[in-house]
């Protein structure tokens, strides 16, 4: 880990001796396991990035998803990183319904689900714009053609209820 980044979480671990209270310390960002990430460091990436993800951090849970999927700092684990995926999905984070798309249709750390791959892809699609819109059209096409009889009636529903759980947000009807 970085001496930077092991400084900054020694000093916010240090306690004011006469206040016997947390000293006041400098909160750790997203855009700092960025940085350290960028720099190579995977494992303080996953350092910063953990408590962010914990509290809800959508852009922190994907990657924690992408640090377990690749196996960078952290033992490579697709069951994790589906987790993680799935906690940032649920916030509406497009990329991390993509990866979840294709985790279940190769049923990589989840159970292989052709309807729920093609509703997380489609859902994706919705979101992103785009190389990624793209991907995302290309990837629900794609599982669309492995599609059992009850597949699409199920992958209809499953859009369905995760629409209403999380509505999209407005936006234009012009994709980039």
């Amino acid at each position: 880990m970085g001496a930077r980044l092991l400084a900054l979480f020694l000093l916010a671990a240090s306690f004011d001796a006469g206040a016997q209270t947390p000293a006041a310390a400098p909160v750790a960002t997203y855009e700092d396991g960025l940085k350290t990430y960028l720099e190579g460091d995977h494992a303080g990436a996953w350092f910063v990035w953990l408590g962010l993800a914990e509290a809800g951090h959508a852009e922190a849970q994907f990657s924690m998803g992408h640090l377990y999927r690749a196996g960078e700092g952290v033992p490579r684990d697709s069951a994790i990183a589906a987790d993680w995926f799935a906690r940032a999905a649920a916030q509406g984070h497009g990329h991390a319904m993509l990866n979840l798309a294709l985790m279940h249709e190769q049923g990589a750390g989840v159970a292989r689900d052709h309807a729920l791959a093609y509703a997380y892809a489609a859902r994706a699609g919705r979101i992103l714009e785009g190389e990624n819109f793209e991907r995302a059209r290309s990837a629900a096409a794609r599982i669309a053609l492995g599609f059992q009889p009850s597949d699409a009636e199920r992958a209809r529903r499953l859009l369905i209820e995760m629409d209403r759980r999380q509505p999209l947000p407005a936006r234009s009807p012009v994709r980039r």
